[in-house]
Parts: C-alpha cells; structure tokens; sequence
C-alpha cells in the first residue's frame, strides 16, 4: 500500500578494448538506448541495467572516465550470460557490478532518518555519485521525497546518500522490517491516524470498489491496510445491509482521506456509483466535514476532490482506474 523502498537499477562497469563495437553489439542484441547518466537513471526500475562503458584499466572508474552510458530493458544478469553464449567476450576487457542501489522514500526529515540508518548499519554517507565511484562493493542507500513508483532522476534524491559495506539481499531485509521505524522518524514520531472504511454497494460488487478504492490509495501513498473484513451495518430499525470494512493507517489528517472518498463516489458525469463512509474513533466523518465554502452540493464537490486525485496520479494509472470504473458500470444494469 505504502512501500517506502524500491531497488535501483544493476549497475555494470565494462571495460572495452574498442568501445564502440561494444556499443553496437548492445544495441543491436538488446536495443539498448544511448543516455546520459541521469536519463538512464530517470528511465530506470529494478528490472533494468545501465551499462558504463570505459577504455581505462582502473579498478575504481570516475565520471570522467566513462565513455558511453547504454540503458537496458533486462536484468544484468541476462546481459553478461548472452555476451558469454554468443563468444563475445573479445569485446571486453574486465566487468564489475557496482554495488545494488535502494531508493528510500522519506517524510519531513530525512537527515534524521540518514542518521539513524547510519547507526543501525555502521554505515557512511556521501553524495551518490562519488560512493558509485569510490566503491566497488555492498549497498547504496539514496532518499526521494517523490513517489517511490514514480521516475526519479538524480536531481530528485537528497544530498547524502549512505553506504553500507553489506549485502543487498540482507540489507534490504532488514530493511523492510523495519521500515514504519524509519518512515515515523522522518515526522518526528507523529502520531498516527487509524481510520475504518466502509464500501457499500446496493449492487453487491464490493470487489470492484475495493480494488478501485486499493489502487487510488497506493498510488497516492497515504497510508497501509490494516485489515479488512465483511460487515452488517443497520440501514434502518428492521434492515440491515452489507459492508466491507477496511482498517486503514495514515499519517494523512481523517478529513483529507474524506476528500478522497468523496472523489471516488461520483463518476464525471455526476453518476454515483459506491458509498464510502469513514470513522475516526467510532465518529462518522461526514461529507460536510470537507465542505468549501464556495461548494455546497456534494456532487459538484465531489467532481472537485476527482479532479484533484486524478492531478496526482500518472497517465496510465488513471486510464486503468477509468476501465474499472466503466467494469463497474456495466453491473448496474
């Protein structure tokens, strides 16, 4: 729901005797793109690899000893083999990993969060580029203030970075275990809200909303699912009607998470297609609770709250949000 980290790219030093045959062999096996180091890094996930190409025998290789930058949709691992199995190792010298980058996403103060990973790993921090350049060897964590999911180019990440002399499976192990220790630090230890939502549907496709409801809170990454569970709720004195309730966690205020659910209830074209109650501490926190003062219809306010959500979501995320929501549509019939 809210991960916090996500692994960089493999990075691979090749030393070439001509760097130019080398790099037409990328390209025309792997249709590999010409880059600079910080598009190859935007364009990156942890399924790809940059490529560092050198004609200098070093053993540590420096900015400006790298000759061409080549960025690859495929894993490291599968490079290096196919270069083996085709007989092309002629084209290179000497190879390394760098080592394994983990992108961190932090909260109000990251140096207090640098510091704290630093006494937890005996690690060392610096600026990004130069531990890339100065080591060889164990984990480089760097930190984002953006959407981890999101593309991160090198002016997106803090000033420091840490090293730590470890491996990355271990690291980020750890890692992940402790990860609500690492994001509360970052606020200062603030507490917490853990809110209850409930999905109703007279329609009954409670699935479809709750998906919906799931891929609209990751991408906005407001928070974790605690639990989730079916329910009754008492509709009147003599009816009672299903819900899914849904215990959810967030550093978010109750009324911005209102705001959201309020902006997934109606359609553009003013169709309501869910309900989706929330409570803080047993209180119901109502629609007039994000009243604005110039919006006082709660179809009109909730196409505002829509706009805004959709503002802050990628182009194909709001395309498969669009198709649920046209799924959705054809149950009502």
């Amino acid at each position: 729901m809210l991960s916090i980290f996500r692994s960089g790219p493999k990075i691979i030093v090749l030393e070439c005797l001509e760097i130019s045959k080398t790099r037409d062999y990328l390209i025309e096996e792997f249709k590999a793109k010409d880059y600079d180091i910080n598009t190859a890094f935007e364009k990156s996930t942890e399924n790809t690899t940059i490529i560092f190409m050198t004609n200098k025998k070093k053993d540590l290789i420096r900015d400006k000893d790298i000759g061409k930058v080549l960025f690859l949709e495929n894993q490291a691992e599968t490079v290096l083999c196919k270069i083996i199995n085709d007989k092309r190792c002629d084209l290179i010298l000497k190879s390394r990993m760098a080592p394994r980058i983990i992108i961190m996403k932090t909260f109000g103060n990251t140096d207090k969060v640098i510091d704290q990973l630093i006494e937890d790993y005996q690690g060392e921090s610096g600026d990004f580029n130069e531990i890339l350049e100065n080591t060889n060897q164990g984990t480089v964590i760097t930190f984002t203030q953006k959407k981890i999911g999101e593309p991160i180019s090198i002016s997106d990440l803090h000033g420091r970075a840490v090293h730590i002399n470890s491996d990355y499976p271990k690291v980020m192990r750890k890692l992940k275990i402790h990860d609500l220790k690492y994001l509360n630090m970052g606020f200062d230890n603030k507490d917490w809200y853990e809110l209850v939502i409930k999905i109703y549907d007279s329609y009954g496709e409670y699935m479809l909303h709750y998906e919906r409801l799931l891929k609209v809170l990751e991408h906005l990454e407001v928070g974790f699912i605690l639990g989730e569970a079916w329910g009754k709720d008492a509709a009147t004195v003599f009816l009672s009607v299903g819900v899914y309730r849904i215990r959810f966690f967030t550093y978010h205020e109750p009324k911005d998470i209102k705001k959201i659910l309020l902006g997934l209830e109606y359609l553009d074209d003013g169709t309501r297609i869910v309900d989706l109650d929330l409570y803080h501490k047993r209180r119901k926190i109502y629609w007039t609770d994000v009243m604005q003062k110039s919006l006082r219809d709660k179809e009109e306010l909730s196409k505002v709250y829509r706009e805004e959500i959709f503002s802050q979501i990628n182009h194909k995320t709001q395309k498969e949000i669009i198709e649920m929501e046209k799924k959705i549509l054809t149950t009502r019939s």
